[in-house]
């Protein structure tokens, strides 16, 4: 099976989609690259990169060239755009968040069928650091998860439009599910500050489960960090070029060097593909895991 991709927008964003698209292209893992962008200026000078630029969404799925895109536009125009590829069953991996608008992603979520492909790009459930985590946290290293922490603070601008819990502070919330950090007491959470360019939340500290998510534009530093406590150790990670997990077992603290062969972007375009060429339905994260984020922001949305 041809592997015809349409990308959909060619910001700052998705810039760095069609740079990884061009390179799964030379490697073989796909056929044929389609760049949409409404704003001609976007498109000029790419013929050589790709095989077919459109300005119009439409016009596309109508030349019928792709039979899976990539969706990296604002939020305000996610779903629109992905309700007509699914309704012409094109599969879909789609920016996260979904949508800006709670109810209507809601809406959209319980419209969806078994029969779907839906990958959202929460990128960091494709980090080869991530997925070590979870390796260790099954294998029983940190015996049962009781917190997860979650900080990250970047020196860049916050964009134009942007919201620190949906487009930074939402990672945190989309791990504390692929983790499977149940039982947070999060009504009302202990603490909740929330502005345009930062986010703070500290809830379940009183209780056995706590989720801890500290992200921010504009700060002095530059930090991503994952922790990981457990009843038996914790495991934390360092973000960056050349990331590290420690792991604390009782006491015992080991350094782990990952290779970092692959950006998680990279990774999560591979695994988008797969699901696409083995013709098997999917939707990830797990319709469960959307539904509960949805659950969060709408809970949050009270305070």
């Amino acid at each position: 099976m041809d592997l015809n991709v349409g990308l959909v927008g060619h910001g700052r964003w998705g810039k760095r989609h069609l740079e990884t698209l061009i390179r799964l292209k030379k490697e073989g893992r796909v056929q044929h690259i389609t760049l949409c962008d409404r704003d001609a200026n976007q498109l000029a000078g790419l013929s050589k990169q790709v095989d077919s630029t459109f300005t119009h969404f439409g016009a596309m799925l109508d030349a019928g060239v792709v039979n899976c895109i990539a969706i990296v536009t604002p939020p305000n125009s996610h779903l629109e755009l992905a309700s007509k590829a699914l309704e012409r069953n094109i599969s879909v991996l789609i920016e996260k968040p979904l949508s800006d608008r709670l109810e209507q992603e809601l809406e959209f979520l319980n419209s969806l069928t078994s029969e779907v492909t839906l990958v959202t790009g929460f990128l960091l459930r494709h980090h080869e650091g991530v997925e070590a985590m979870k390796q260790e946290l099954d294998d029983g290293a940190i015996g049962t998860l009781q917190e997860l922490h979650y900080r990250r603070r970047t020196k860049r601008g916050r964009p134009k439009g942007a919201d620190a819990m949906k487009t930074l502070a939402i990672h945190g919330f989309d791990l504390s599910l692929f983790f499977g950090l149940k039982g947070i007491a999060k009504s009302p959470p202990d603490i909740f500050e929330h502005q345009p360019e930062r986010m703070l939340l500290d809830a379940g500290r009183t209780g056995q489960k706590r989720l801890l998510v500290d992200v921010s534009w504009d700060a002095d530093e530059e930090l991503r960090e994952l922790t990981l406590i457990g009843s038996k150790g914790n495991l934390s990670l360092t973000f960056g070029t050349t990331p590290d997990m420690h792991i604390n077992r009782s006491g015992v603290l080991e350094t782990v060097e990952l290779t970092n062969a692959h950006p998680p972007l990279y990774n999560e375009w591979v695994y988008f593909l797969q699901q696409v060429k083995s013709r098997t339905p999917t939707v990830y994260p797990p319709i469960q895991d959307l539904h509960a984020l949805n659950q969060w922001f709408q809970d949050l949305e009270q305070y």
